[in-house]
């Protein structure tokens, strides 16, 4: 049903999907969705006050367990950092009893954004985007004006920052190698990438070479500048989601609870300062502005889908300057505006394919112009698949047979196998992908549930799989798919996997990292059980 005023309303299933009723699901038009009664309110203020707990939990932890600079650690000058520093089990523990209050927080919050994760009812009321917007700033602010966490990566973006500076290529050598072994930023960087070009693109480049500049290469605010920046990606992330839910008919709230408040978010692309929050967020906007270019195409608007169309090949192809993921958008938003041209099949996909290549060559050609970074990053890609990923299929199926024939005494062939299995693994990703854009050309499905679904399989055949990598998929794929089994898995990978890398990004003896799980699992349900019972007192819990 539609309101007088001609508002799309939307009304979940019992199977978890939605029904919409409107006139247009594109439109940005508000949802009429009901809204929370007080006592469901109560609940929803005690979980972003848990959620904001956990944050300042976490935020804290992370001065003495985060990722901190090799030398002159700059937050031991914090009241209090000198002696937080040197309690590395005891922040650790901190770091992910805060991980677990966010955890809880954010699952229990579901059914208030129309969620069901399983069959049976959805929650009588939903929360209003400006309350989640705000639940969002209570769980990151402590975390944005903390330490790095769960990655050393930020000090390999800002050596490689000030290598672009001083007009040296980063794609030459690594940091080390460019730098000297003096310099207090080269030192900080991996070992992993201390000899290694930088696997990234002039977009990711650029941006940390403006940071290395104004900051003048200070970590701190270096580290704060490149945390900023992630943070207005993922702003950008939120925007995109929102329209894209909307666009497939899936409830809003929804859409972002599962993607952008998900503890992967914001752990890793917020406490992590991952450049993956550039990616997602350049790429998802040039989704939406693309096939809003498509829909004004299809209405005979031209002039304005065209410029839309352009500005989106233009976002898409700075994300996959970024990492070369982020060009796969392309193909995908590609055959949403083949769809729409009034020719012949073979003639409108042709018009399309040309139209995003040449965006795609005028792109690399401004962005190399403008940050006087090289092509390298084009020849300089597959660095980082010297990782063995256990959460990499082909890569564990690898190592796995490798290690049979060890234990055969046939010899270490480990990687010819590696080579065999990540080789089939790209030819699997690759049919599916063509497929999936045969399929949006089509009309089969959504360009966003392409673009979605075969971000999944890549990730899943990747030769190199990090816990945040799956956001490559779960963030597009929170706009389209909404049936419980889909949001259950997200849910299980997101919790388990929140868990699985130290706020260090480093490992530890094993008997200390018992220790530390043990004492976070105590401390964490110490600070339910007395949760619920003041909630209970005051009847919070148990309200109809």
């Amino acid at each position: 049903m539609t309101t007088a005023t001609g508002v799309d309303l939307i009304s979940p299933n019992r199977d978890g999907s939605v029904r919409v009723s409107g006139p247009d699901r594109s439109r940005s038009n508000p949802y009429q969705l009901p809204t929370l009664t007080f006592s469901e309110l109560r609940r929803f203020a005690f979980l972003r006050w848990l959620g904001t707990l956990g944050a300042l939990l976490l935020g804290f932890g992370g001065l003495g367990a985060g990722a901190m600079p090799v030398m002159n650690n700059p937050y031991e000058d914090f009241p209090g950092g000198a002696l937080i520093t040197r309690m590395l089990q005891t922040s650790t523990a901190l770091c992910f009893i805060g991980i677990g209050l966010i955890v809880v927080a954010w699952l229990v919050m579901a059914p208030f954004t129309g969620v069901t994760l399983r069959h049976g009812r959805p929650h009588t009321g939903v929360l209003s985007m400006s309350m989640i917007r705000r639940t969002f700033v209570a769980w990151t602010l402590p975390i944005v004006v903390g330490a790095p966490l769960f990655t050393q990566d930020i000090y390999s973006y800002l050596a490689n920052g000030s290598i672009v500076v001083q007009g040296l290529d980063p794609y030459s050598a690594g940091p080390i190698d460019l730098l000297g072994t003096e310099n207090l930023l080269a030192r900080s960087v991996p070992l992993i990438w201390a000899h290694s070009p930088s696997p990234y693109g002039p977009v990711a480049l650029g941006a940390a070479a403006a940071i290395s500049w104004v900051t003048n290469d200070s970590v701190v605010a270096g580290v704060f500048a490149h945390r900023l920046l992630a943070l207005g990606c993922v702003a950008l992330i939120g925007w995109a989601v929102v329209q894209l839910a909307r666009r497939c008919g899936v409830i809003p709230q929804a859409a972002v609870w599962l993607g952008v408040l998900n503890p992967l978010t914001i752990l890793h692309l917020v406490g992590g300062i991952h450049n993956e929050a550039i990616l997602l967020g350049l790429l998802l906007v040039g989704v939406e502005l693309g096939l809003r270019g498509a829909d004004r195409v299809r209405l005979d608007l031209v002039g304005q889908g065209v410029w839309l169309i352009a500005a989106s090949g233009f976002l898409m192809s700075c994300a996959g300057m970024v990492k070369v993921t982020g060009f796969v958008g392309l193909g995908f938003t590609g055959m949403a505006v083949a769809r729409v041209i009034r020719q012949p099949r073979l003639v409108a996909i042709g018009l399309a394919v040309a139209a995003q290549v040449l965006v795609l060559v005028l792109s690399v050609v401004v962005v190399t112009w403008v940050t006087g970074i090289g092509v390298g990053w084009i020849s300089g890609q597959g660095g980082a698949t010297t990782i063995r990923s256990w959460l990499s299929f082909t890569t564990a199926i690898g190592v796995s047979f490798g290690w049979i024939g060890q234990m055969l005494k046939l010899g270490d062939h480990t990687e010819a196998i590696l080579l065999v299995t990540r080789s089939v693994g790209v030819l699997i990703a690759g049919w599916l992908m063509v497929r999936m854009l045969l399929a949006t050309y089509l009309g089969r499905i959504s360009p966003v549930g392409a673009l979605g679904v075969s971000t999944f399989v890549m990730v899943v055949f990747f030769p190199v799989v990090h816990p945040w990598y799956a956001l490559w998929a779960i963030l597009p794929l929170s706009a389209w798919a909404n049936r419980p089994f889909f949001r259950t898995t997200v849910v299980v990978y997101s919790t388990i996997l929140s868990f699985f890398v130290l706020p260090r990004g480093l490992g530890l003896v094993p008997g200390t990292v018992v220790w530390i799980y043990v004492a976070a699992v105590i401390g964490f349900a110490t600070i339910l059980g007395v949760s619920y019972v003041i909630l209970k007192r005051r009847g919070v819990i148990g309200l109809n």
